[in-house]
């Protein structure tokens, strides 16, 4: 690796995700730590753990056997199931709640937890699906001879174990973090605050930043933990891939399961994926007032009359940060993954952006860059490529460090034995079997993007995106126009992984 090259890699990333954490935890005072130890913060913590253990506990316990169902077992349909399974995930989770309050009377913290966990159900799915397909034959065929099949249950659970843990860690991360669904829920029945609200407020009425910080020290620390406990599971996921020659196994034949199997499958995709789209689809159509083809025509017309500056500049913004990720990840993540100096604390120090309320880091992006001399940066879109870079980019570069971590280095070794420099082995032998790893995450980042809007509510330049103007339409009443609106947003970020399955029939990597 060219030293030059990584340092002005590490250099862009320290600016765009680090600077802002810095600039806040610059801000705090003596006084400002008491708020942390008030009744109201303590209540406030409780509420978040609930809510985050409640999603990621939720998520895990319909995820594990939805994965195991479509990659174990001769369900029928497996294959299709398992693509509509990743909706939820390209879904914003405000767009989730808009559907499901217009389906269903629950409300408050039950309201938001569930919602919560089938957002971030595909992670779980697609950690342990993963994890699944990784398990050697033999293991299996070895525990069914012993035990039958409790005992390949066994044998399955303690394999795909750390990749669920991993993935249980990413959904309290995206459930604990997210200010948009508890805000949503709570402004259509009883109030169920957590710090991601509390963060916006206490901004919005004192704009005192050293009080919002202090006020989400808790919740910091909490992720770090999160990310921490992540990272390491996934260290651990991937030495258990790399542990034998590997042998794929037939899948169960299920007999007279199969039916209540396909029936629980369908079940949660019918909560996930057909549900809320059936009903914006019915909404964009004049709902309760008479559903019309014609009224769906106009309600798309006038969406895309009123929102296409938004949904332009979302669409150039995302794929903007998502381009600009992929040689940002090639060179940090090849160096994580193959540098003993960084370890395990530079990978924590990649995610720490993540570590923080999105809100949070909206408010640091705004100390950072809201300065005269970087006062046409922060009016233009440029604005808002920068804090989507810096929100998502961990991710790319976790999505190619693993994927780097299981090649094997003997190629390079070679290649730099045969006289080619650092920069030529990263783009012609490393990059070229990791490229649905650099698209996946490229893919990832822009999924993210497009869907983003609580690191985007408090930026003036991220007002244009089209997640803001849903989240203002949304807060004056649910009608056709938001909710083909909606529609326009879930195609859009539907559309890449879509392009990419028809056009490269090679799979994405989107896992970290």
């Amino acid at each position: 690796m060219k030293r030059p090259l990584l340092f002005l890699a590490l250099l862009v990333f320290a600016l765009i995700g680090l600077v802002p954490l810095a600039l806040m935890l610059e801000r705090l005072r003596p006084e400002h730590f008491s708020t942390v130890f008030e009744s109201r913060n303590l209540a406030l913590l409780g509420r978040t753990l609930l809510l985050g253990f409640g999603a990621a506990g939720l998520a895990s316990l319909v995820g594990v056997p939805f994965a195991y169902l479509i990659t174990r077992t001769r369900l029928p349909g497996a294959q299709l199931w398992g693509a509509l399974s990743v909706v939820p995930l390209l879904f914003p989770p405000l767009i989730l709640a808009m559907s499901w309050a217009g389906l269903s009377d629950i409300r408050g913290g039950i309201a938001t937890t569930a919602l919560m966990a089938l957002s971030t159900l595909p992670i779980l799915v697609l950690f342990a699906a993963r994890a699944c397909e990784r398990i050697d034959g033999r293991q299996l065929e070895a525990a069914r001879l012993c035990g039958g099949v409790r005992a390949e249950l066994g044998i399955v659970w303690a394999e795909i174990r750390p990749s669920v843990l991993c993935a249980a860690a990413f959904a309290f991360l995206f459930a604990t973090n997210d200010f948009a669904v508890p805000d949503y829920v709570s402004s259509i029945g009883p109030k169920f605050n957590v710090y991601a609200d509390e963060v916006f407020a206490t901004w919005r009425s004192s704009q005192d930043t050293g009080r919002a910080v202090a006020s989400a020290l808790p919740l910091v620390a909490l992720s770090l933990l999160a990310l921490h406990l992540a990272l390491r599971a996934r260290a651990s996921a991937a030495q258990g891939a790399l542990a034998s020659d590997f042998r794929a196994r037939e899948r169960l034949d299920l007999g007279a399961w199969k039916w209540p199997a396909l029936l629980f499958v369908l079940a949660v995709l019918t909560i996930g994926v057909f549900a809320p789209v059936g009903r914006l689809i019915f909404e964009s159509g004049g709902g309760a007032r008479g559903f019309s083809l014609a009224n769906m025509q106009a309600a798309f017309g006038r969406a895309l009359e009123l929102g296409r500056a938004n949904l332009q500049t979302s669409l150039v913004c995302a794929g903007a940060a998502a381009l600009l990720s992929i040689p940002l990840a090639l060179l940090i993540g090849h160096a994580l993954a193959r540098s003993t100096r960084l370890g395990r604390l530079g990978a924590l120090a990649v995610v720490l952006p993540l570590s923080v309320p999105a809100i949070l880091l909206g408010i640091g992006t705004i100390a950072t860059w809201n300065r005269p001399l970087t006062a046409d940066l922060y009016d233009s879109n440029g604005m808002v490529i920068v804090l989507m870079l810096a929100r998502f980019l961990p991710f790319a570069v976790l999505v190619f460090a693993a994927g780097v971590a299981l090649c094997d280095p003997r190629s390079e070794d070679a290649a730099r034995l045969c006289g080619a420099g650092s920069l030529k082995r990263l783009v012609c032998i490393v990059a070229p079997p990791l490229l649905p790893a650099l698209v996946g995450g490229a893919t990832l980042v822009f999924v993210l993007a497009m869907r983003e809007i609580d690191a985007a509510i408090l930026v003036p330049a991220a007002n244009g995106t089209i997640l803001f103007r849903l989240y203002n339409a949304v807060h004056f009443g649910r009608d056709d126009f938001v909710a083909a609106l909606a529609l326009l947003v879930v195609f859009f970020v539907v559309l890449p992984g879509l392009l990419w399955s028809l056009f490269a029939r090679r799979r994405l990597e989107f896992l970290p």
